[in-house]
């Protein structure tokens, strides 16, 4: 896994947290509940907010709230609508009533209205597959239910999923992924707080429980790359019963489950305070292995010396690409003296003019480095790639670059654009008809007055 890049996105005197997060309409969402504290009756509520630049800048679309603390938000699409889903928790006299609010266009939102069906059980985290919303709920002394629904307002308890007293199964985070595999990360708050990987396939009739004994966690949240699991979590180091204010040190973290054991991919900003982690999991449309992750933290003091930064977190947005293989060599000419991206020509390598030879990828890693080539001089430089495709009609082309960049694919300009350093992988993301069998991939890149030094490539079936 890389990470790309981490972003606080709000700053403010409140207490923000248990995140969530959604692609709609092209645009990225990101949900969180905001109060005066960590629990907190009576100004508890959800705020979503929108990027249209991929998580670069941010404008608040809906303020979402019940009768009492409106929290754990979760955002979710059935492709029309978007769903903005929590629970009301008030004082002891009040009973957890789950609900949601909705968009069809992402300005306007209904009221937050509570769902039916559902009792006192929390339906945390809902999913949409084949025209029917699914959820695990939980409730405090029955266990873990399974809920369905036709329209994601009215619901039915189906069945028990898993209930035991002695571990008390709370939250379940829950993946279906397009081809009706689900995958589930359930919280359990005794016993040591080891947490249960469950997996079904449609119509999720029954589920495979293993529990992973090397972990404990709460906060959990789960997602699947090339059939790998990755969960991230509030990271318990030791096991503690003692619940989420004593016991042992945490960190927002990152893990792969391997052959059932869990193996460390990598620590988020944390703390070193406990109140941090419920991660929003969104995947891009365009790009399988590129996820955008929210979660919150007290990691970073407040601009206003005068708020305590332990109990005041503040949101961030992580964006992470996972299990992605790149091209590791190419063909690349030498510095041709093209002046500006507009007059590249379609090169050929088979022509000794150009003078074509290959280059692996360099010191940082799955990026083709070409600066010796360049040597700090204006100009432009080929990079030719043949590519054996299997029977697919569509790849998904993925680029990052250093300066601007013309692109063919079987000799038809696919993209053309702007770039500045540094390269990052993935920065463009290109739909492409393919054939069957060998195609060829050619980027001319201006080295930008010499500043360039080569570009990241990789592509997928879709």
């Amino acid at each position: 896994m890389k990470i790309l890049s981490i972003r606080r996105i709000t700053n403010d005197r409140r207490h923000n947290a248990f995140t969530g997060a959604c692609w709609f309409k092209g645009n990225l969402y990101v949900a969180y509940r905001q109060g005066d504290m960590h629990a907190d009756d009576d100004q508890g509520r959800q705020i979503v907010m929108r990027s249209r630049d991929k998580g670069i800048t941010w404008d608040t679309v809906a303020v979402c709230r019940g009768d009492g603390d409106t929290r754990d938000a979760h955002l979710y699409s059935d492709g029309q609508r978007l769903f903005a889903v929590g629970f009301q928790a008030g004082n002891n006299s009040m009973k957890s009533v789950s609900g949601c609010a909705f968009t069809e266009d992402g300005d306007r939102w209904t009221t937050w209205r509570a769902y039916t069906g559902t009792g006192e059980y929390v339906l945390w985290r809902p999913e949409w597959y084949k025209c029917r919303h699914y959820c695990a709920g939980y409730h405090e002394t029955h266990g873990v239910h399974w809920f369905e629904s036709e329209d994601g307002l009215s619901w039915r308890d189906i069945r028990v999923v898993y209930d035991s007293p002695e571990e008390e199964p709370n939250e379940c985070a829950l993946e279906i992924l397009p081809d009706g595999t689900a995958t589930m990360l359930m919280r359990c708050e005794k016993m040591g707080q080891h947490p249960y990987l469950c997996r079904s396939c449609f119509p999720f009739d029954s589920w495979e429980m293993q529990r992973l004994e090397d972990i404990s966690l709460t906060g959990p949240s789960v997602w699947t790359v090339n059939g790998n699991v990755f969960i991230g979590c509030r990271w318990h180091l030791t096991c503690s019963d003692v619940g989420d204010e004593g016991g042992s040190a945490r960190h927002t973290a990152i893990f792969k489950v391997a052959e059932g054991k869990t193996i460390l991919q990598c620590v988020l900003p944390s703390g070193p305070r406990p109140d941090h982690s419920y991660m929003g999991v969104a995947r891009w449309p365009e790009n399988r292995h590129r996820f955008a992750i929210s979660f919150y933290s007290n990691a970073i003091a407040n601009e206003d010396p005068a708020i305590e930064q332990w109990s005041h977190p503040q949101i961030y947005l992580a964006d992470i690409l996972f299990g992605a293989e790149f091209i590791q060599e190419m063909l690349v000419s030498e510095l041709a003296d093209t002046r500006g991206i507009d007059n590249a020509v379609l090169p050929d390598p088979e022509m000794k003019t150009w003078k074509f030879r290959p280059v692996k990828t360099g010191k940082v890693q799955n990026f083709i480095d070409a600066h010796e080539i360049i040597r700090g001089r204006a100009g432009t430089l080929y990079f030719v790639k043949d590519i054996d495709i299997g029977p697919v009609d569509e790849i998904t082309l993925h680029l990052g670059y250093d300066g601007p960049v013309k692109v063919w694919w079987n000799k038809e300009v696919v993209f053309a654009g702007p770039g500045t350093n540094p390269a990052r992988e993935d920065m463009t993301s290109v739909r492409i008809r393919t054939k069957h069998g060998r195609n060829r991939l050619a980027v001319a890149l201006d080295t930008n007055g010499g500043k360039a030094w080569g570009i990241f490539a990789r592509y997928e079936s879709l």
